[in-house]
């Protein structure tokens, strides 16, 4: 499953073929929790011709969650457990790229399979539009459910 192309984007924060082909077929069983590390842009980067309205990188990727969690929730039964701001390092380098997020989201998924039908989603793949403009970039990590 190839992610889809979109002009004018950094597809740096999409998986490669081999991440998703070695979660497919080397993932745990049962539920998988995906912590996601998120740096936004301060403004979003639509394309010219997504014709969306100047909006913060924050409000871009509102968009892209109401997708998986809500207009393709059926497919991925995905289950936010933590959405809030990334307030403090405690342990580590303050203002260093590996410590400077805005927001730790974990959303757990019933299995891998839950989460790799998500992406397979047309209706979820439409909204990767507003992931591409609203992020800076990502860090997503698979964890026990």
């Amino acid at each position: 499953m190839a992610i889809p192309s979109h002009a004018n984007v950094d597809t740096g924060i999409d998986p490669t073929r081999d991440q998703v082909r070695a979660l497919r077929d080397h993932g745990r069983d049962g539920p998988v929790v995906m912590m996601n590390l998120l740096k936004f842009r301060s403004t979003a980067h639509y394309p010219p011709k997504a014709g969306m309205a100047p909006c913060s990188g924050r409000e871009a990727y509102d968009r892209y969650q109401h997708a998986f969690t809500v207009a393709v929730g059926a497919i991925s039964q995905a289950e936010v457990i933590y959405d809030g701001p990334c307030e403090q390092v405690f342990i580590g380098q303050a203002g260093t790229e590996a410590t400077d997020w805005d927001k730790l989201l974990l959303v757990r998924y019933p299995s891998r399979q839950h989460f790799l039908a998500m992406m397979a989603d047309e209706a979820y793949r439409d909204a990767l539009v507003h992931r591409y403009a609203g992020l800076e970039r990502t860090v997503l990590i698979q964890c026990g459910g």
